[in-house]
């Protein structure tokens, strides 16, 4: 489920009537922020009529203030995310930036429309970089942006690592009865091998000691030969947010953009998976309601574990994202899943204690 910071809970729980929800698609690419605005002006256009029709001014004017105020924010309209999603009433305004695709949607009344937050896209925690491991360095790019960067104070290069070591550390050595006897020059494989070891030593530090300090997280990608030689020894690092067997040195940017949405679409699958298996045990073992007021008085007598909606997508009831809306204000788990050609699963579903 997306991370909801307080102001963003502050709104969704306010009793401040008409709410008014605003879902847009967002094409990333700078030629497309015109149409980005225009979109988002048409879908205001009909907000505005809305509130006209059905709400006294005073009720919403200060609303649509805040929203109009948006068109002038450049930064919105080329933004890198897939999406927006736009709440806002007489009190505030919050603007959630979304990880997945959405249909364009407005929507006026006595609820928020909440179901794009609470899909397994906005769980996936991104990583902050991308490190290419290979033979003599290593590649860093912005999780973000998925450009190459520097990461202050590391040493990227073997070679520049090994430059404060002394001359003679490629000497072959071993300690007999707690002295140390010296066997003459490694071979060129040797030394390479110990080279490698000892750098990957220095990196794993360095990357745990980002993430204990900062909460850094790193994709880590390489040629298996090569990347599976510091996955033995640092595979299960904290830091580690997913593996790529592969060099992505060679990939284009947009080539990269695709390799690592696969890599996060194969932890959204694992996700759902994981999601419909607790249902369907859940429910063998009868735990599961799916009458939306029975469920309701459920959530009022927190009998409710965990909330789980199946949909199309194209969907966006109101009674069911006023039930989710409810039980993200109780605290309780909920989940939406949209699955594509699959009715076999209730529109909703509460497991129960």
């Amino acid at each position: 489920m997306r991370s909801i910071n307080d102001n963003l809970m502050k709104i969704l729980t306010s009793d401040v009537e008409p709410k008014i929800s605003i879902i847009l698609p967002i094409h990333p690419e700078t030629p497309q922020a015109e149409s980005n605005l225009l979109a988002y002006k048409n879908l205001l256009k009909d907000v505005k009529k809305d509130l006209e029709l059905n709400y006294p001014r005073r009720e919403w004017d200060s609303a649509v203030e805040n929203l109009e105020a948006l068109i002038l924010d450049r930064s919105l309209w080329n933004s890198s995310q897939k999406a927006l999603i736009i709440y806002a009433n007489n009190e505030a305004i919050e603007v959630c930036q979304m990880n997945h695709t959405v249909l364009a949607k407005e929507h006026v009344g006595s609820t928020f429309l909440v179901q794009d937050l609470l899909l397994p896209e906005e769980s996936i925690s991104k990583a902050d970089y991308l490190i290419n491991i290979s033979r003599d360095r290593i590649n860093v790019f912005a999780g973000d942006s998925l450009r190459e960067v520097e990461l202050e104070g590391i040493y990227t290069k073997f070679s520049d690592y090994y430059d404060d070591f002394d001359a003679n550390s490629n000497l072959n050595s071993g300690s007999y009865g707690g002295g140390v006897n010296y066997h003459g020059h490694r071979t060129k494989s040797e030394e390479q091998q110990k080279d490698q070891v000892i750098y990957y030593q220095y990196l794993d530090k360095e990357l745990s000691k980002m993430h204990q300090e900062r909460g850094d997280t790193f994709i880590l990608a390489g040629l298996p030969e090569v990347l599976d030689v510091y996955l033995n020894s640092y595979g299960n690092g904290n830091y580690v947010n997913g593996v790529i067997h592969s060099s992505v040195m060679n990939l284009s940017h947009a080539e990269l953009v695709q390799r690592v949405a696969e890599l996060y679409s194969l932890e959204k699958v694992a996700d759902v998976e994981k999601v419909k298996h607790t249902v369907e045990v859940a429910n063998q073992n009868n735990r599961v309601v799916n009458d939306l007021n029975t469920i309701e008085i459920a959530l009022d007598n927190q009998d409710v574990k965990s909330l789980v909606s199946f949909n199309d997508g194209s969907s966006y009831s109101v009674d069911h994202n006023r039930l989710l809306l409810k039980s993200l204000i109780n605290k309780i788990n909920c989940r939406v899943l949209y699955l594509q050609n699959d009715n076999s699963y209730p529109s909703m579903n509460a497991i129960l204690y």
